[in-house]
């Protein structure tokens, strides 16, 4: 009976890890993504800010440029990584989990620069009242 109950507690002692899986973290990069590219576009169209990445800066004035650019093509590259970690049976690479986390860490923090961008753009404006 002792010996259940020191199992039960060793148990209980473990903190629980969530872990995620190789799929998971690509298609949360890759929605990580699309929410730079929807938050960049709130920003330029406020007209406070430009484009600064030089790649993007030309393709941004076509709208299918842009869909092909920022969402077809990575998804496509998302899709292909998948397929090929699930040919090559990968399963839970060391540095495949660094590379996936250094990305979504990256992308994190651009998106969290745009979101205090759209604040600052929020606060600074004044108040527009209706008319009456």
């Amino acid at each position: 009976m002792s010996e259940a109950i020191n199992i039960a507690i060793e148990k209980a002692e473990k903190p629980k890890r969530i872990k995620f899986t190789f799929y998971q973290k690509m298609f949360f990069l890759y929605f990580l993504n699309i929410t730079d590219w929807i938050c960049t576009e709130a920003l330029l169209a406020s007209g406070y800010f430009a484009e600064a990445n030089p790649v993007m800066q030309p393709v941004l004035n076509n709208f299918w440029q842009t869909i092909i650019i920022k969402g077809v093509i990575p998804f496509a590259v998302i899709l292909l990584s998948c397929l090929v970690n699930k040919w090559a049976n990968a399963g839970d690479s060391i540095i495949i989990n660094i590379m996936l986390y250094v990305g979504i860490s990256i992308y994190m923090l651009v998106n969290l620069w745009h979101i205090f961008n759209l604040s600052l753009i929020h606060i600074s404006e004044p108040t527009r009242q209706a008319e009456i």
